[in-house]
C-alpha cells in the first residue's frame, strides 16, 4: 500500500494577521480622512461663495436704503405741508382743497424691499450650518431679524396710509380731477364734497400718524444701513474677500 506524503503549509504567526489588520484599518481610515477632507474643502468653498453673494446683496441693500430714505424725507415734507393747512383754527375750503395736491407722494405706498437672494438659499437648503464663523453668523441673523421688525413698521404705515386714502373719498371729488386730467392727476386741485371740520381734524390725525410711522421707519432703516455696512466689512475681513 502506497503512502502519500501530505504537504503542510506552515502556520502564519499571529503577528502576521495583526499586521494585515492594521494595514487594512489604515487604508480604510486614510480613505475616510481623504473623503472627509474633500467634503471640508467643498463646504469651505461653498461657504465663501455664499459670503461673496451675501456681500453683493448687502451692497444692493445699501443702494436701496439710500433711495428709501430719500423717499421718506420727501413724503414727510409733504405731510408737514398738509398738517400746516389742516391744523389751523379755521380751515378754509381753499386750504382743505390744497391739501389734495400734497397727497402725492405724502400718501403714496412706500416700498421697502431688501435683497433676500442669499439668505433664502441659506435658510431653505439648511446651509446656515456652513457659516462656521460665529460672529458672521450672529450678525446675519441680527440683520435679518431687524428686517422683520421693519416690515411690521411698514405694515402699520400702510394701514394709516390706506385709511387716509379712504377718507379722501369722503372729502374730495376725485372723479372730476380724473375726468379732467386722465393722464396726470398728481398735484391737481380737487373740489370738496362737503366742508366738515370734524372730518378735517380726523384726516389730519391720520396724516400725522403716517408721519410718525415714517419717522420710525426712517430711524430703523438708517440703523439698518449701518448694520449692512458693518456686516459687509465683517465678512470682507473674516473671509479675506478684499
Amino acid at each position: 500500500m502506497e503512502v502519500h506524503a501530505h504537504t503542510h503549509t506552515p502556520r502564519k504567526k499571529w503577528t502576521h494577521y495583526l499586521w494585515e489588520f492594521l494595514m487594512l484599518f489604515l487604508a480604510v481610515f486614510c480613505g475616510f480622512l481623504a473623503e472627509n477632507q474633500r467634503e471640508h474643502i467643498i463646504e469651505h468653498r461653498r461657504e465663501k461663495q455664499f459670503m461673496i453673494s451675501m456681500v453683493e446683496d448687502l451692497k444692493t441693500d445699501t443702494a436701496t436704503i439710500r433711495k428709501i430714505l430719500s423717499d421718506i424725507k420727501l413724503r414727510r415734507s409733504y405731510i408737514d405741508s398738509m398738517l400746516l393747512l389742516l391744523t389751523s383754527d379755521n380751515i378754509s375750503d381753499e386750504a382743505a382743497m390744497k391739501t389734495y395736491s400734497f397727497t402725492y407722494p405724502a400718501l403714496n405706498n412706500l416700498e421697502v424691499v431688501f435683497n433676500d437672494r442669499t439668505i433664502t438659499q441659506l435658510k431653505n437648503a439648511g446651509n446656515m450650518r456652513l457659516i462656521r464663523n460665529q460672529k458672521v453668523n450672529d450678525a446675519i441673523i441680527q440683520y435679518w431679524g431687524q428686517i422683520e421688525i421693519i416690515k411690521k413698521a411698514q405694515e402699520r404705515h400702510l394701514a394709516y396710509r390706506t385709511q387716509g386714502r379712504n377718507m379722501e373719498n369722503n372729502m374730495f371729488n376725485v372723479a372730476e380731477v380724473y375726468l379732467a386730467n386722465k393722464e396726470n392727476i398728481v398735484h391737481k386741485t380737487a373740489h370738496l364734497i362737503l366742508h366738515d371740520d370734524v372730518l378735517f381734524r380726523q384726516y389730519a390725525n391720520v396724516i400725522a400718524a403716517c408721519g410718525i410711522m415714517l419717522g420710525s421707519l426712517q430711524t430703523q432703516i438708517t440703523e439698518q444701513n449701518k448694520r449692512a455696512t458693518s456686516l459687509i466689512d465683517l465678512i470682507n475681513k473674516e473671509y479675506h474677500l478684499q
